[in-house]
Formats: structure tokens, C-alpha cells, sequence
């Protein structure tokens, strides 16, 4: 009897076991099926991308990585003593927050996962992707520490993908040589995966190329293993490659490379910008008659497009700096706008065909002058004025800088107007250093302007563009100092007390005398002007308001646009002058005040007199009287 009860409890207990054997196998598998079909998602994903970092998973795949969480959130509720199936749990649930790129939550299942399954199998894999989630969460210090374990070892299983992530964190920690070091390590290892070696070649040609070292980005975007990556980055390393040579400026080399890409059927979509920078590198080369064949190429089979209106414009602008024939550029960038207005090479086609016309136009009329004076072109201030207009359309709408400078110096060697002489001279200096990238030439001519016009505010501005010192003082700046100084003894005498009137009627005097000498010595300046005021101010102490009257309609007539002399015009309207229309308004407006109190008085006095009127009472009927003795209905409900 007892071994009978025994027995049944036994197949009991080992029921239970399958039935919760059962539920896990069940959890376990539909989480592990939605990772493989979420994994599909992602490879059909990134093979569209040339870098994980610039994709994110869409809504199919971040619902299945929601529900690999759910599935393994059960698991560890329901085994939670089960060693083995919480570990497997924890980490399918990592890796599906790395994958929808929450990092801080997959860092803190990798961290979870090291601190209670360290001697699990996946371990190695978490090492790396907890270093991984630190450096895409932008603890870069942290990630480091982290991936020490990883790159420490060659044996680890991601050892080229440790020393991968190594070169991405020093080359945030701006430290590119580092990161090459890290790469060609990959390189060195005979060990490594073709993939893998793919992946360091493309990295270390960015990093050559933002280096600009053409040569060895040219080198590693060529690589042989650069055929083991996917169709994206193929396809920019072969753009990049051609890229390269375009900036070691052989452009023949750089147009057969665009000729390859251009013939590869998988980049269909780019073709016609192949074909365009086929055009413009052979344009480059010095074979315009040849990219003008692959541009009009262009034009016919890929009309009304962004590449047509960019190759119109490459026409035109070669017509424009090369030939200098002005109406057929004008003619090509008309074509280029028409082709895609809404292009950023439409864009600048139509404003460098308004600012030729413009150009044409003021060259007319600087012609005519000419032929009208003749003999007095040095007098003609219009005709300068033209020029230096000339000179900002070649230079901040044509990209004409060398036109620029032709035309403001022509002004300074012609003009006989100082301030247009100055003011050609700084803007020549300043394209020598800023456009033209010469700086022997923009320092020769900033210490010219330094030597002939000192003490002017371009002098100045000389010297702090060289990096010196400013030394010169302008007129304002002499004024400002006398000024300053003039304050500062208004300042003494109004700290003086009462008790030495004496001591202060002196003070005050020798302020005025200052105030008094920076007006009469800098009479154009601010601060003289300023002076000025101060001037009637003290007239006001005193009190002299006629002196002070006359002041103040000096500020008004001769510096009415100033501050001081808008204030000049405020005191006088409000308080030292009434004229007679004033006192006949004031008086108008007296009498009706005074006409409308009366009236206001009379109807008040009025209303007190009269007898009150007598009130009725009030009928309540029997009902009404009823309704309105709510509170004893609320309560005698007989």
C-alpha cells in the first residue's frame, strides 16, 4: 500500500518536471525562431547601409526583438534557480536591446549576465558587445577598460572585431595614429578573416583619406579584400578611390576609375553622377572639347535633372573663369536652372547669371563715362564707386577673386579719394589672406595700410588680423580718452560735500572746461558730441537756462541723429519751451474739464433732492410661499 502511494507520487513529481520542462522548451523556442527571423530583417537591412551606425531597425523587426524580450522575461520569472536557462535567457535579451540600439538597457543585461554566468559560453561574446554598447552610448573611457579583456587575447573569438572597435575609440579620442596602429594590426595577423581584413582596409582608407594622404587611401580602398564587403561599401570605396585621385589632381586616372564604377550594373542609380564627374575630370585635365561631348551626353539622356543642371553649370562656368565669354555662360547657366531649378546647382546658375548681367550692366556705364572724361578719370567718384561694386559681384557672387583684385586696385592706383583709396586697399589685403590663401602678400599689404593710414580704424583692424598688437589710436579713440578723463573729474566734484561749496564750484568748473576742450578738439566724434551735452547739463546745474537752451539747439540742428541730440530735442518740447498754440491747447482742454465736472455736479445734486420713491410690497402667493419653504420640506415629509 505505502509502495503503491509512493509510485503514484513519483510519475506525480515527474509530470510536474516535463509540464515546466514543456513551458520553457516552448519559451525558449519561440524566442530563439523570432531572433532568427528578426536577424533576417537586420542582414536585409544593413546590406542597403555602408555602416551599422547609420541604420535603425524598422517596425517588424523591433516588435519581434519586443517579443524575444517577453519570451525571455517569463523564463527568468518562472526558472529563476535554473542556471542554464536564465543564462540563455539574459542574453537573448541583451542582444535584442543592442539590436533595437537601447544601449543603456543592453549594457545592464551584459553587466547582469558577467556578474552571475561568467563561466557560461557566451561569455566571450558578451566581453566584446557590452564594449560595443559603451562606445555607441558615448562612454568611450568605460568602453575601453571593458575591451581590454578582448584585444588582450589573440585567441578571443572577437579579437579583429576588439581591435576594430580600439581604432573607432581612438579615433574619437582624436588620436588617428593610434587608430591606424590598431588597424594594421589586423592587417599583420595572418589569422584574421578576409571579411574582417575587408573592413580594416575600408577604415583605415577613411582615416587616410580625412587625413588627406591620397596615396595610402588610394591604397587600401583598392584592396583586394575590399571585395569581401557588401555591395554599399564596394561602391564607395570605388568612389572614394577615384576621389583620391582627383585631389592628387591626376585626373585622367581619376575619370577611367569613375569609368569602371560607371559600367558596373549594380550601380545603376549613380550612373548619371558618373557620368558627370567623368565630364568634370576631364574637364579638368585640360580637355574641354571632350567633356563637353560627356555633358551634353548627360543633358540628353538624363534631361530636366539635378546631374544636367549640374553639367550646364560646369559649362558655364568654364566659360565664365576659362574664356571670359560672358553671354555664352549666361546662356548655360539659364539652361542649368531650367534643368532643375530647385537644385543647389540651379540655385547658384541663376544667381550667377543675374550678377554677370549685372556686371554687364556696370561696365557699360563706366564705359560711357570713360568716353565722356577722358581726361579726368582720377576725379570721377561714380566711376570708382562702379568699380568697387565691380569688385564685390567677381568676388562674392562669381567666385572671381583675382577679377576682385584687379578692380580695387585699379581703384587705388587711379582714384584721388582717400577713403575709397583705404577701403580698396583693406578689402585687397583681406582676399590675399582669406580668399586667395596668400599671407605673404595679405601681411606685405596690411603693413602698407599700417604705414600710410595710421590711426584709422582699418589700420587697426590691420594689425589684429596680423596677430600685433593694436597700437593705433583713431580720432574716436582719442576723443573717448579725453572724454574719460573729463568724467572722471565730474565724478570728484559731485563726491564732494556741501560743507566746501567753495572746493566743489571749482571742480565743477574744471569739469566743463574739459567737457568743454573734447567738443571744441574732436567735434565730429561721439564722444565729442557727448561732451557737448554734458555742457548743457551744467548749464542746468547752475541754473542758466538760457545758456543751456542754446546748447540744447545746438545738439538738435547739428547732431539731431545722435542720442544726445534726440534727448536735446526732448528736453526742449517738455521743459524749457511752451510756445502759444501750447498754452491755447492747455487752456481749451481746462475749460471742458471744468464744463464736465459742472454738469456731473449739477445731475448729482439732483438726484440727492429728489423725494425717494415709495417701495410696494410684494405679493407671494400661497404656492409660492410653499415652494420657497424648502427647509421644512425637506424634513416634514407629512
Amino acid at each position: 500500500m505505502f509502495f503503491g502511494r509512493f509510485i503514484a507520487l513519483f510519475f506525480f513529481a515527474a509530470l510536474l518536471e516535463g509540464c515546466t520542462c514543456c513551458a520553457y522548451l516552448n519559451h525558449m523556442f519561440n524566442a530563439e525562431r523570432l531572433y532568427d527571423e528578426a536577424t533576417e530583417l537586420r542582414m536585409a537591412r544593413l546590406d542597403s547601409v555602408p555602416d551599422e551606425t547609420q541604420s535603425y531597425p524598422g517596425n517588424e523587426e523591433s516588435q519581434k526583438y519586443e517579443k524575444i524580450i517577453e519570451k525571455g522575461s517569463r523564463v527568468l520569472e518562472r526558472f529563476p534557480k535554473n542556471k542554464k536557462r536564465t543564462a540563455e535567457a539574459v542574453f537573448l535579451i541583451a542582444e535584442s536591446y543592442r539590436h533595437k540600439s537601447d544601449w543603456p538597457k543592453a549594457i545592464t543585461k551584459y553587466d547582469e549576465y558577467e556578474r552571475y554566468f561568467a563561466d557560461n559560453d557566451s561569455m566571450r561574446a558578451v566581453e566584446y558587445q557590452r564594449a560595443y554598447c559603451l562606445y555607441r552610448n558615448q562612454e568611450f573611457n568605460i568602453s575601453r577598460f571593458a575591451l581590454e579583456p578582448v584585444v588582450a587575447d589573440k585567441n578571443h573569438p572577437y579579437y579583429f572585431q576588439g581591435l576594430n572597435l580600439l581604432s573607432l575609440l581612438d579615433e574619437k579620442s582624436e588620436a588617428p595614429e593610434q587608430a591606424i596602429a590598431a588597424l594594421e594590426a589586423v592587417l599583420a595577423d595572418t589569422s584574421g578573416t578576409p571579411y574582417m581584413k575587408g573592413k580594416a582596409h575600408f577604415r583605415l582608407a577613411g582615416l587616410y583619406y580625412k587625413m588627406e594622404n591620397w596615396d595610402k587611401a588610394h591604397e587600401h580602398y583598392n584592396a583586394k579584400e575590399i571585395e569581401n564587403l557588401n555591395d554599399r561599401e564596394r561602391q564607395t570605396a570605388g568612389e572614394q578611390s577615384a576621389e583620391c585621385l582627383v585631389n592628387k589632381k591626376d585626373y585622367l586616372k581619376a575619370a577611367d576609375e569613375f569609368k569602371k564604377l560607371y559600367k558596373v550594373e549594380a550601380y545603376e542609380k549613380q550612373r548619371s553622377v558618373y557620368l558627370v564627374r567623368i565630364g568634370e575630370t576631364t574637364l579638368l585635365a585640360g580637355r574641354a572639347a571632350d567633356a563637353y561631348v560627356i555633358f551634353n551626353k548627360v543633358n540628353k539622356e538624363y534631361p530636366r535633372s539635378e546631374p544636367s543642371s549640374r553639367s550646364y553649370f560646369n559649362m558655364g562656368d568654364y566659360e565664365q573663369m576659362k574664356r571670359l565669354n560672358y553671354e555664352l555662360a549666361m546662356a548655360y547657366y539659364d539652361s542649368s536652372y531650367i534643368a532643375r531649378s530647385i537644385s543647389e546647382y540651379g540655385r547658384q546658375a541663376r544667381e550667377r547669371r543675374n550678377a554677370l548681367k549685372q556686371l554687364a550692366s556696370m561696365r557699360d556705364r563706366n564705359s560711357e563715362i570713360l568716353d565722356q572724361n577722358k581726361d579726368s578719370i582720377p576725379d570721377m567718384k561714380s566711376f570708382f564707386k562702379t568699380e568697387f561694386m565691380i569688385a564685390e559681384l567677381f568676388l562674392l557672387k562669381l567666385s572671381e577673386a583675382d577679377s576682385a583684385v584687379a578692380r580695387l586696385t585699379n581703384i587705388i592706383e587711379k582714384s584721388n579719394d582717400t577713403a575709397s583709396v583705404l577701403r580698396a586697399s583693406y578689402a585687397r589685403a583681406f582676399i590675399y589672406d582669406e580668399f586667395l590663401h596668400d599671407p605673404d602678400t595679405a601681411e606685405e599689404l596690411y603693413k602698407e595700410i599700417i604705414e600710410k593710414y595710421p590711426n584709422t580704424d582699418y589700420a587697426k583692424q590691420a594689425q589684429t588680423n596680423l596677430g600685433m598688437r593694436v597700437t593705433m589710436k583713431t580720432r574716436e579713440d582719442e576723443a573717448r580718452e579725453r572724454y574719460m578723463a573729463a568724467e572722471s573729474l565730474w565724478t570728484v566734484a559731485s563726491e564732494m560735500p556741501a560743507s566746501k561749496m567753495d572746493q566743489v564750484d571749482s571742480a565743477y568748473a574744471h569739469a566743463f572746461a574739459a567737457f568743454d576742450s573734447v567738443y571744441k578738439d574732436y567735434p565730429q566724434t561721439q564722444s565729442g558730441v557727448q561732451a557737448l551735452y554734458m555742457k548743457a547739463i551744467y548749464y542746468q546745474m547752475l541754473p542758466n537756462m538760457d545758456s543751456a537752451v542754446v546748447i540744447y539747439r545746438q545738439l538738435l540742428d547739428k547732431h539731431g541723429s545722435t542720442p544726445w541730440g534726440k534727448q536735446a530735442a526732448y528736453v526742449l518740447n517738455t521743459r524749457l519751451t511752451t510756445t502759444d498754440d501750447d498754452l491755447a491747447r492747455l487752456r481749451k482742454r481746462t475749460a471742458q474739464n471744468i464744463e464736465n465736472i459742472d454738469k456731473k455736479s449739477a445731475r448729482y445734486y439732483e438726484e440727492l433732492n429728489a423725494k425717494p420713491e415709495e417701495k410696494k410690497a410684494e405679493i407671494i402667493s400661497k404656492e409660492d410661499e410653499i415652494l420657497e419653504n424648502t427647509y421644512n420640506s425637506m424634513y416634514d415629509f407629512e
